[in-house]
């Protein structure tokens, strides 16, 4: 999946899809080991964007990210400021810089990816309800 093609699933979620991947984000991090896997990810992805000069464009794709779950928190009536929204919107712009570099961060991306399963099986047109 390309920045674009996450831009569009993450406009499409909806108010569950928010609560799952908030959920999933949590269960992510309850453990100390997961919370240095997701710091090694975020080093990994700094890296290879400084490596590979596309730092501007990964700011460009995280703030999309970020605007598109927070629209789409908004359409499904989601009253904002809103904690787990806020995470979820972080946790997008994170992934859109790693989805930037993928081709050299793509285990990385894999760990980062887990707690978007149900929105990206969705998109796809795989998941429950499409």
């Amino acid at each position: 999946m390309d920045t674009v093609g996450f831009s569009v699933a993450l406009r499409a979620m909806t108010a569950d899809d928010l609560d799952r991947v908030a959920v999933g984000l949590e269960q992510l991090s309850a453990f100390k080991g997961d919370e240095v896997d997701a710091w090694r990810a975020t080093m990994a992805i700094d890296r290879a964007l400084r490596r590979t000069e596309r730092t501007r464009r990964a700011a460009q794709a995280a703030q999309r990210a970020a605007h598109a779950v927070l629209a789409a928190a908004e359409a499904a009536g989601v009253e904002l400021p809103d904690a787990p929204t806020t995470c979820v919107a972080r946790a997008a712009a994170e992934l859109a810089r790693g989805l930037v570099v993928a081709e050299l961060v793509e285990r990385e991306l894999s760990f980062l990816l887990l707690a978007w399963e149900p929105v990206l099986l969705q998109a796809a047109g795989a998941g429950p309800g499409r």
